[in-house]
Parts: C-alpha cells; sequence; structure tokens
C-alpha cells in the first residue's frame, strides 16, 4: 500500500469547520516564516486548531488502495 496522495495522515482541512479561517491564517503564517513544509506546518496547526475532517478517499486511513 502507498500513501494516499489526497491527505496527511488520512486528515484533510474541513473548510465547513468553525475555526477553519484560523487554522488558514495559521498555515500561511507557519509557511511564510520559511521554517515549515506544508507538511509539518499542518500537523503543527491542526493541533492548535483541529479544523480537519477524514479523507474521503482513503476514508481517514491515509493510505491508498
Amino acid at each position: 500500500m502507498t500513501h494516499c496522495k489526497e491527505c496527511f495522515d488520512g486528515k484533510i482541512i474541513d473548510e465547513q469547520h468553525p475555526d477553519y479561517d484560523t487554522l488558514d491564517q495559521e498555515l500561511i503564517r507557519l509557511i511564510d516564516g520559511g521554517q515549515f513544509s506544508y507538511y509539518a506546518a499542518f500537523k503543527r496547526a491542526t493541533r492548535l486548531y483541529p479544523a480537519v475532517k477524514d479523507c474521503p478517499e482513503c476514508n481517514g486511513t491515509g493510505k491508498a488502495e
């Protein structure tokens, strides 16, 4: 099995979540600072603002079939 290309560890950003705007701003801040890759920024920001949902492509497993 390979990793799903649509998500990070089975999670994607939930644009309908109330914390979506805050999460988006935090991701931009971390990435624009140049210290974090998108993956590292995603993992760090979603700990603070859990505006994520299970990936519909892999059903939240993070593994592609």
